[in-house]
């Protein structure tokens, strides 16, 4: 699935760019510039994590067999995931310590409970972008006890239930406006409470629809059910989706308008590979790009932190100042990433992979 993957790195730079227009890392000398770039770039993040939701489901349906050990699934999945998350936290507990992290938020975040804390002060403390590694977590518990009933469900089951998804999607943020406000408020968005936030973005169980709507639209791929998707025109929808994001409360924007175009875009991606269709997404430099996309989503918070307040001591009053931050935040940021998934991703999956399966 090479487009799959050369996606991924995409997904990962929409989180960068979203990140880097951080009121908390002021970029533009400037405020009223600065809040500019904040509110044109703030969706970019929402946009990122619904798509690697999605995707989660997806591949994980399409990758599944029959008979596959529950303890193989695990030790697989945590393999991946948890060596980087934790040595992405612990860098993130020697940067920040001293500014207000607590003891008992390196806890929440070893143990991957930081996303049940109905408080954004917890949620996000340690390594910022590690909240949704919490929540993949979740999916990978859930996944095997559900992935059964997802493979004998009928396409018009598979059809509803993708609709259900979307719908829950949606549902979720507007659900969040009408419950009780609380008295956290936050800083960049005081129009948003911190548990109207929770409910709305991190709560694992709502962003099971995420998840399960991808593995609603793998099974329908993987019968042939999914009528042909067209790639330029799911990348052109972006666009006004974008737009309608941008202008939506920002709970909204940060959920529901991106989601439709984020399952036809893996769509689109994935029936390209399936019939052997080469494209951009599946070349060579896309694909390594894509390889190290995760490791490239841990450490991108870090290196603009380190590179903004430590180094050069933004913000910036002059455009291209702002561009050679940004440039070489990225290109840090991605020279890291490889490193890490050459050097720890890759050694510790092979080392510690299936025996059996690999002969």
């Amino acid at each position: 699935m090479d487009s799959l993957t050369g996606l991924r790195f995409f997904a990962a730079l929409s989180v960068f760019v979203c990140h880097s227009s951080y009121l908390a890392l002021p970029t533009f000398a400037d405020h009223h510039t600065n809040v500019v770039f904040h509110e044109i770039a703030n969706q970019f993040g929402g946009l990122g994590v619904a798509f690697f939701f999605v995707l989660s489901g997806f591949v994980l349906t399409w990758s599944s067999r029959t008979g596959d050990r529950l303890s193989a699934f695990y030790r697989r999945r945590f393999v991946k995931i948890l060596p980087l998350y934790y040595l992405g936290g612990a860098a993130a507990v020697a940067v920040f310590w001293g500014t207000g992290t607590k003891v008992s938020d390196v806890v929440r975040y070893v143990t991957l409970t930081q996303v049940w804390v109905p408080n954004p002060k917890h949620n996000f403390t340690v390594l910022p972008p590690g909240w949704s590694l919490a929540v993949e977590a979740v999916f990978y518990l859930v996944f095997p006890f559900v992935i059964a009933r997802f493979r004998t469900a009928r396409p018009r089951t598979a059809w509803t239930g993708l609709a259900v998804c979307v719908a829950g999607v949606f549902l979720m943020p507007i659900l969040a406006y009408t419950l009780p406000a609380g008295n956290i408020k936050l800083v960049s968005e005081p129009s948003v409470t911190g548990f109207q936030l929770w409910f709305a973005y991190v709560f694992p169980l709502g962003r099971l629809f995420d998840f399960f709507a991808g593995m609603f639209a793998a099974m329908l791929v993987t019968s042939g059910r999914f009528p042909r998707v067209s790639l330029p025109w799911v990348l052109a929808s972006f666009v006004p989706a974008y737009v309608v994001a941008g202008y939506s409360p920002v709970l909204f924007g940060w959920r529901a308008p991106l989601i439709v175009s984020c399952v036809l875009l893996i769509v689109a991606a994935a029936q390209r590979d399936v019939e052997g269709r080469p494209g951009a997404l599946s070349s060579k430099p896309l694909v390594a790009l894509g390889n190290a996309s995760f490791a490239f989503y841990l450490c991108h918070y870090l290196v603009l932190y380190v590179l903004n307040i430590k180094v050069l001591h933004g913000p910036f009053d002059s455009g291209a100042m702002v561009a050679c931050y940004l440039v070489t935040a990225l290109a840090l940021s991605l020279a890291l990433a490889g490193l890490l998934y050459r050097y720890v991703e890759m050694p510790l999956v092979r080392r510690f992979g299936s025996a059996k399966e690999r002969r």
